[in-house]
């Protein structure tokens, strides 16, 4: 029997690891045992932390560089690794600039291919900032290349953070993504709660022995998605881009650390104003940090000019990874130790 696997695309800050963790919850809920693959662009680990703090469940990490590049070779490894975990299903989360549709290709190598069947792609976009994609990410035509494909791929379009803004943005989300995928069931929700139903469709415990589908269905026609705002009917023709598929080129992570002997105490404040003079080169960050209010540590993460602060447990000394394209490594580590000796 087959093992169905789910690839979880999206940019940076999109949301797909909060839905992940819905699948995970869910998961558990059906008894089901799921493989987990997480990969990062950075060289620590932050969500598979996020997982493993909330499930209790092993989470395969790929760090430092994206599996559809400079980890590529490593991917049937790690697969193979769950495999022999015997899981009812695999989830698969890229990174936020990685091409789903070359994972997918990769499930059809051999020996893959015989254990493995691609079950459904998600793709998560972000409502406050893809329509200022194109424009601010220009500059690496790869990567816009690549959000293009996230999207053309998919399944399921969850266009995330919907309440953020006004009706007729995501009137103009739903034009964009129509000129891609004509086919895909586009949900409108926010913190990625959607039915989870028709993902995990058809999908059962090992020991019940009912296969699983081939492939799960392209539509969502037979099952309702929970919607927060309507249809807008907006649909156009896909545009099929001649050139190359190639993943991004320009995009790389930071990780910042805390100075040796230096206070490990800086305040919200400090955080949020470092990343706001980022400026536009800095598409994400997210880290484990220390507050100097007598907090417990803090899961920062940046998106979309959002900084959002959550209590953990984690236990290691605090980080932050810090995403973007073209970034002066020199000036923003320069930037970060002056901090310290403010």
């Amino acid at each position: 029997m087959k093992i169905p696997v789910i690839i979880l695309s999206g940019f940076l800050g999109s949301g797909k690891t909060t839905l992940l963790l819905s699948l995970l919850q869910e998961s558990k809920q059906r008894g089901l045992n799921p493989g987990i693959v997480m990969n990062e662009l950075g060289q620590r680990d932050v969500d598979g932390y996020i997982l493993q703090e909330h499930t209790g469940m092993t989470v395969e990490k790929l760090l430092d560089g994206c599996i559809c590049c400079s980890r590529k070779e490593e991917l049937g490894e790690c697969l193979q690794v769950l495999l022999a975990r015997r899981p009812d299903a695999i989830f698969i989360e890229l990174t936020g600039v990685a091409n789903p549709e070359e994972i997918a290709h990769a499930l059809l190598e051999t020996p893959l291919r015989d254990r493995l069947t691609l079950h459904f792609t998600a793709t998560v976009l972000d409502a406050e900032n893809t329509l200022e994609y194109n424009s601010r990410l220009s500059a690496d035509r790869h990567l816009v290349r690549t959000l293009r494909q996230q999207i053309r791929s998919a399944d399921l379009i969850i266009v995330n953070k919907s309440d953020l803004v006004e009706q007729e943005t995501l009137w103009k989300i739903e034009k964009a993504v129509r000129k891609q995928n004509i086919e895909a069931e586009i949900v409108y929700t926010h913190y990625s709660k959607i039915n989870l139903v028709p993902l995990l469709a058809g999908i059962t415990p090992r020991e019940l022995h009912i296969p699983a589908p081939q492939r799960a269905p392209r539509t969502f026609k037979s099952a309702a998605m929970t919607r927060v705002l309507p249809d807008s009917g907006g649909t156009a023709l896909k545009e099929h881009d001649t050139a190359q598929e190639t993943s991004y080129s320009q995009v790389a992570a930071l990780t910042l650390t805390f100075p040796q002997g230096a206070p490990t105490q800086l305040t919200r404040r400090q955080f949020e104003t470092f990343f706001r003079e980022c400026g536009d080169s800095l598409l994400r960050a997210k880290g484990h940090v220390i507050l100097s209010d007598d907090e417990p540590v803090q899961l920062v993460q940046y998106a979309g000019m959002r900084t959002t602060w959550e209590a953990s447990s984690y236990p290691g000394l605090p980080y932050v990874v810090c995403i973007g394209l073209n970034l002066n490594e020199a000036l923003l580590t320069e930037r970060w130790s002056a901090l310290f000796r403010s």
